[in-house]
């Protein structure tokens, strides 16, 4: 009888061993496979961040040939009005020269920047505004015209 118990107790430790490590594994393959899922989401995101920086660099880069083009019709426009000012004999009074400093190259707006730059005494003040603060924003014709009586009094707090 004793080898019978003592059988009996290796056969239901082997079970229980068994039954032990299949709940283990169960256990472990589901955070394999939340592992596993994790992984394929972050490949994924990566592959569509690398989607959008190729999409991005190809349209800063269209971006950036629009601009040079824009610069080179500018270019093209300023000389085709300097040549029919020569052609009409107009002065530099009657047609003054284009200022075209802020549509420059890379390369010039680079140069220029490290050279000292006047400034201009209406552009430190501003352009002109045609409205006014407030709700309807538009400007009356008495505009900044009407008179007070009494001094504006400082508000309360």
């Amino acid at each position: 009888m004793e080898v019978s118990t003592e059988l009996m107790f290796a056969f239901i430790g082997a079970v229980l061993g068994i039954v032990v490590g299949a709940v283990g594994y169960r256990f472990a393959s589901k955070s394999q496979h939340n592992v596993v899922a994790m992984q394929q989401k972050f490949l994924e995101s990566e592959r569509q961040v690398a989607e959008l920086k190729s999409r991005m660099g190809s349209h800063l880069l269209d971006f950036q040939q629009r601009l040079d083009t824009i610069r080179d019709e500018a270019s093209e426009l300023e000389k085709q009005l300097n040549q029919e000012a020569q052609h009409w004999n107009l002065g530099n009074d009657t047609l003054p020269h284009l200022d075209l400093s802020g549509l420059s190259t890379t390369q010039a707006s680079e140069e220029s920047a490290t050279a000292p730059s006047t400034t201009n005494s209406s552009a430190a003040t501003g352009a002109p505004r045609d409205y006014a603060d407030g709700q309807s924003g538009t400007l009356s014709e008495d505009f900044g015209l009407k008179e007070t009586d009494t001094p504006p009094q400082p508000p309360r707090y």
